[in-house]
C-alpha cells in the first residue's frame, strides 16, 4: 500500500515493534480515554481479526467516530457492519492481496462513508435492548 500510496499512515495500537516499516506507526498500548481521538483522527479503520469474534468493540468505537471500516468477514463481524452496508467486509482475512485491494479501493475514493444511524449500537439503545430480553426471559418464567 506505502509504496503506491506514500501519503498515508498506517497506525497499529496495542503493539509494539522494535523494526521499523516505512509508513507504519507501532503506538503501543493506548489508554481506553484516549482511544477516541485516534479513531477521529483516522480515515478509515481496519479490524484484520482472524478469530470468530462475537461483537468487536473497538470496531463499534471506530464506526461512531466516523471512521471507515474494512473488517474481517468472521463471526459477528458482518452483523457489526450489517453486512457490509457500514464498511468492506473481507471473505478471505488470510489472504493479503484482499487487504491490499480493499485499502486501494478507499484510498482511492471509490468508497463512500456510509451514514451511521446515530443510535445504532448506543450504550442507550443496548440498554433498551437489554432491558426488553430481560423483561421477555421474566415473562416466560412466569415471574
Amino acid at each position: 500500500i506505502y509504496e503506491k500510496h506514500t501519503d498515508c499512515t498506517l497506525l497499529v495500537i496495542g503493539a509494539k515493534r522494535d523494526k521499523t516499516f516505512a509508513g507504519v506507526s507501532f503506538l503501543g498500548k493506548i489508554p481506553n480515554d484516549e482511544l477516541p481521538q485516534y479513531y477521529q483522527a483516522a480515515d478509515a479503520y481496519l479490524f484484520p481479526t482472524l478469530w470468530h469474534e462475537g461483537f468487536g468493540l473497538s470496531l463499534i468505537e471506530a464506526l461512531h467516530c466516523g471512521c471507515y471500516s474494512i473488517a474481517s468477514a468472521l463471526g459477528g463481524v458482518p452483523e457489526v457492519l450489517q453486512h457490509g452496508d457500514l464498511g468492506r467486509l473481507i471473505e478471505n482475512p488470510h489472504f493479503i492481496a484482499e487487504w491490499v485491494d480493499a485499502i486501494d479501493e478507499f484510498l482511492l475514493g471509490k468508497k463512500e462513508y456510509p451514514s451511521l444511524p446515530e443510535e445504532l449500537y448506543s450504550r442507550t439503545a443496548w440498554n433498551k435492548g437489554m432491558d426488553e430480553r430481560i423483561a421477555e426471559a421474566k415473562k416466560s418464567l412466569g415471574q
